[in-house]
């Protein structure tokens, strides 16, 4: 039987391919299981990794306790799995943390650490930045030119209602207009009406902004 893609002793999961045959309608690859069993497959569902077995077999467990993943090193099941079925184990991290972290994760090499060596790895990237550090304590650098605070007069990428300070409450179902100055809420309000948000907001700026 010809086909268009030839996948012969390719493994995917626990089956390896074998050669491809023709059910009714549809084509399909023999598969041969880790476990010994057979089964048919669509070279569809082998690719993209909606069949890793011959669904008959047990899964492979693996005993993690003891075993060092990085910085992390494994106490004991928690008793739990995964969204995806995975088994969660709780560990210890070099820096005194616990963590509970996805078998497969630690297995796979997907996490190292409970978040510490994420954090370390950002601070030595900032302390290499020349621009970050010459900006370090001056705080000039958040204002403009009239020394008002950037965060008051700069709307963000995560801005909806198009006016800085300005955004919608879908529990509360009202608009709620806010401003901080010198690290001191000065205005936190609530409205029914975007136009009342609006000029509180703007009202709050001719008080307090340059």
């Amino acid at each position: 039987m010809k086909t268009n893609f030839d996948i012969s002793n390719q493994r995917f999961g626990k089956l390896v391919a074998k050669y491809p045959i023709e059910i009714g309608n549809y084509k399909k690859w023999h598969c041969i299981c880790d476990c010994g069993r057979e089964k048919n497959v669509t070279i569809y569902h082998l690719k993209n990794g909606n069949t890793k077995s011959c669904g008959k077999c047990s899964r492979i467990k693996y005993d993690l306790r003891g075993k060092r993943f990085g910085r992390l090193e494994v106490i004991k099941q928690e008793g739990k799995r995964s969204a995806s079925g995975n088994m969660i184990w709780i560990c210890q991290c070099d820096c005194g943390n616990i963590t509970e972290e996805d078998g497969y994760h630690l297995r796979h090499g997907v996490v190292k650490s409970c978040g510490c060596l994420r954090k370390e790895k950002s601070a030595k990237m900032i302390r290499q930045n020349k621009k970050t550090i010459k900006q370090m304590g001056c705080t000039e650098t958040f204002r403009d030119s009239k020394g008002n605070p950037l965060q008051s007069i700069i709307k963000s990428c995560r801005n909806k209602s198009g006016v800085v300070g300005v955004s919608y409450d879908e529990q509360q179902k009202r608009w709620i207009a806010k401003m901080m100055v010198n690290g001191k809420l000065v205005l936190n309000a609530t409205f029914r009406n975007f136009e009342d948000a609006v000029d509180a907001r703007r009202s709050a700026e001719q008080k307090y902004l340059k």
